[in-house]
């Protein structure tokens, strides 16, 4: 879909990541415009790779693209792999997050593939009756024979052991999308839960991967999204302290990861415990030296281009709105969204001068309010203002590295570009830094 007026404009730059539905039609290539092509090297490697459970951190500003690159890697590597994709905004509790419940998650997503394909892969009875005894340990029996009844495709006849299983696994994710904490419902120690999941997990991994050549694949491929946008003290907990269970799983793994950690004291450590690690760069709109970046702004103008009708706005002004937005996708469409309805609101039917000032002063604001006394490193707004002053006059334009940085970058109010080579201040932000005197 094309937005032909102002007031489809919400639907066609919807923030979310490009999907089977929209792909062919929103797509733009944006390696050139990001200096690199991190997609691309991983989907080789993994392609080259095939028979390797190969471990990977992900990572990249957020608003950069890339649950749209990972969903790119996803159809460009379907035909080998078993791709299984999820969130953990969606199906877990992002700000207290679990590596149990993460290991769970992804074995339901494994008992939905064996049932899909009921008829090609068969789960051993000896296999089952292990899995039952330990599910038997997660809820009471009175309550296993109260889960829902799974079926599998019309006309096959599942094993009631392995219907069993799937009933406690749908329960599990019921319970955790409503927030309910595994370790409220197991009522084994911790550690002594972790091992069991794993050895479990990779007993269910080794018997699908035997069988995955009935339906025409070569291994398994899970993707799990939306780590970054954990908060800070519990992704650097997770990946810290649990890096070598992260990668004990026995099959491919892709794990988006928080750009802040990529400049954390523990980043090599972490590192150690995985075989790659790839960051994507945001989309350049300006060199090092403050330029305008041509190829960059001309991906941007494409990817606006697929989603709204010419004459919505004058060229002039959509090049306003990419270049406030230093290449970030997301604060891109929200200020051409806040424009529209500017727009709208005065009755015009293109969005004009008044309604770029008024997109781009709404998205000030929003960064305005993030600069602010933060508990965890006693540093106030007029530190992080400082901060944030000596990064736009530094020449290489290399960030010091300082007590509050990881902040900044948390939340874009630096952002990074040619593989995180060189940072910039977001252009919204260094206009706050003008009004304060802070910069020329």
């Amino acid at each position: 879909m094309i937005a032909q007026d102002l007031n489809q404009i919400d639907i066609t730059l919807d923030n979310k990541a490009l999907n089977e539905k929209n792909y062919e039609d929103y797509y733009v290539p944006t390696g050139e415009a990001r200096g690199e092509d991190p997609t691309a090297e991983l989907i080789r490697k993994l392609k080259n790779l095939q028979d390797k459970n190969l471990k990977t951190l992900f990572s990249g500003f957020k608003g950069c693209g890339k649950s749209t690159e990972l969903f790119r890697l996803s159809r460009e590597l379907k035909e080998d792999f078993v791709i299984r994709i999820f969130s953990v905004r969606e199906r877990l509790d992002p700000n207290n997050l679990s590596i149990s419940e993460i290991l769970i998650a992804m074995m339901k997503d494994l008992f939905d593939f064996v049932n899909d394909n009921y008829q090609a892969i068969k789960l051993s009875e000896k296999l089952l009756k292990n899995l039952d005894n330990w599910t038997s340990t997660i809820y009471t029996e009175d309550e296993r024979h109260r889960m829902y009844d799974t079926e599998a495709a019309a006309g096959v006849k599942i094993n009631p052991i392995f219907k069993k299983i799937l009933g406690v696994m749908g329960k599990l994710d019921i319970d955790f999308r409503s927030g309910r904490k595994f370790s409220q419902i197991t009522k084994k120690e911790e550690r002594q839960t972790l091992s069991e999941l794993i050895q479990n997990c990779n007993l269910l991994l080794l018997a699908i991967k035997g069988k995955l050549h009935k339906v025409n694949k070569k291994n398994i491929v899970f993707i799990i999204e939306d780590l970054e946008k954990t908060d800070l003290k519990s992704a650097e907990e997770l990946f810290y302290s649990y890096g070598a269970q992260l990668t004990a799983v026995d099959c491919c793994v892709i794990y988006t990861f928080p750009i802040s950690l990529v400049f954390n004291p523990r980043y090599n450590i972490i590192l150690n415990e995985f075989d790659e690690n790839f960051v994507l760069p945001m989309i350049k709109v300006h060199d090092k030296n403050g330029n305008d970046y041509i190829p960059g702004i001309g991906s941007i103008e494409t990817i606006l281009n697929k989603r709204l009708a010419p004459g919505l706005m004058p060229k002039e002004i959509m090049k306003s709105f990419i270049l406030s937005s230093g290449g970030c996708l997301r604060d891109l469409f929200r200020m051409i969204k806040l424009g529209a309805a500017s727009a709208i609101s005065k009755e015009r039917i293109t969005i004009e001068e008044p309604d770029f000032q008024y997109g781009f002063n709404k998205l000030k604001n929003d960064y305005f309010n993030t600069i602010s006394y933060d508990e965890r490193t006693g540093l106030d707004a007029k530190d992080f203002y400082q901060i944030l002053a000596d990064c736009c006059k530094s020449k290489d334009k290399r960030p010091p590295d300082v007590k509050g940085m990881m902040d900044l970058k948390h939340n874009l109010c630096i952002l990074g570009y040619n593989n995180d080579t060189w940072f910039d201040v977001h252009p919204v932000v260094k206009a706050l830094l003008r009004e304060k005197g802070l910069l020329n």
